[in-house]
């Protein structure tokens, strides 16, 4: 019998997919997990300037990012901490600044993709759970 996941084993197991805002993008998205045959567990998109997010939980996480991979789309896996920050200098630095203060590592870091105004990074950390307490909630995707 398949048992509820907590927040905690959700947050563990979900593939980030970011994607341009314009029609047919979810449905790609989609549509490459379906090829695989890969059942979408759970989904959740939201804007980010003129980009689509869009948060996936799958059967089979290792299949869906491979597949997410080959057919070119930008996608990352849970253990990544992914927010958006104004693309201005030094936003970066006061991240970064924060988690040395608090003694969080940065083991990654990759700008997966910059707005007008905004930059999507990902980074993955010895303390993801400290790491996301301490940017903006507003910020974390």
């Amino acid at each position: 019998m398949n048992q509820p996941l907590s927040d905690d084993t959700a947050r563990a197991r979900r593939i980030i997919v970011i994607v341009p805002d314009e029609p047919g993008a979810l449905a790609h998205v989609t549509q490459v997990l379906a090829e695989g045959e890969i059942n979408i567990e759970a989904i959740d998109g939201r804007l980010v300037g003129d980009l689509g997010v869009i948060t996936i939980r799958t059967n089979d996480d290792d299949a869906a990012l491979h597949a997410l991979l080959k057919a070119d789309l930008r996608a990352v896996t849970s253990d990544a901490v992914v927010f958006y920050l104004p693309d201005r200098p030094g936003a970066l630095a006061r991240v970064a600044q924060r988690f040395g203060q608090h003694q969080v590592n940065v083991r990654t870091i990759h700008i997966l993709h910059r707005l007008a105004e905004h930059a999507i990074v990902a980074v993955t950390t010895d303390d993801n759970d400290l790491a996301r307490s301490l940017l903006d909630s507003d910020s974390l995707l």
